[in-house]
């Protein structure tokens, strides 16, 4: 059975917050440096999107970043973000993060703004 697909992700840190959302029937929702607007995506995009996820090793990202207490209390300005994913077989991910990163996050970002045809500034 297919489950329903979830792409999200929001980030940012000062300024108006990036954010993409696949939504129903491969359209999506982009806030992008105070815009708003829908695109639609085609299916085969989708499908490389969750090839590359599997590439990266997303699926073994921990929920939290940084995963270790800080030796120091951390700036409130910093950039934070949140991933939401579950791909059609109903695997699921969800991992949030302060300043602190995953390995292989950079080609994260770039595979959300390939699938999105977005610009995520982190």
């Amino acid at each position: 059975m297919k489950k329903k697909e979830v792409i999200s992700y929001d980030g940012g840190s000062m300024g108006p917050p990036d954010s993409v959302q696949l939504l129903d029937n491969c359209e999506a929702l982009i806030l992008n440096g105070g815009a708003q607007y829908k695109i639609k995506i085609e299916e085969r995009k989708i499908l490389t999107f969750w090839k590359n996820i599997e590439i990266l090793g997303v699926w073994n990202w921990r929920k939290k970043y940084p995963y270790v207490k800080p030796k120091y209390k951390p700036m409130l300005d910093g950039y934070s973000w949140e991933l939401k994913l579950r791909d059609r077989n109903g695997r699921a991910k969800y991992c949030t993060g302060y300043e602190s990163f995953p390995r292989n996050f950079k080609k994260l970002i770039y595979e959300l703004d390939d699938l999105f045809d977005s610009e995520i500034h982190f």
